[in-house]
């Protein structure tokens, strides 16, 4: 299932960096909003290259998820 985060009034889906999987490495997996080149964290795929589709069911990239809590907890405060 398609997981959608939306928060702060922004989309993002989990997305990897198109390309093959090196081998011993997990796939990470990045918080980017929908027809935007760099995720959350600023990483972005090389000249050429793109997001993988279909986007998983959730972010694993450390910083992404830091940054996806302080727009969580920036949301909640505003009220």
């Amino acid at each position: 299932m398609l997981n959608i985060i939306t928060l702060a009034d922004r989309t993002f889906v989990a997305l990897r960096k198109a390309g093959r999987p090196v081998p011993g490495r997990e796939r990470v997996y990045h918080a980017v909003t929908p027809y935007c080149r760099p995720a959350l964290c600023a990483e972005e795929p090389g000249n050429g290259s793109g997001w993988e589709e279909p986007p998983h069911h959730e972010v694993t990239c450390r910083k992404c998820l830091e940054r996806l809590e302080r727009l969580r907890h920036r949301g909640t405060s505003d009220h």
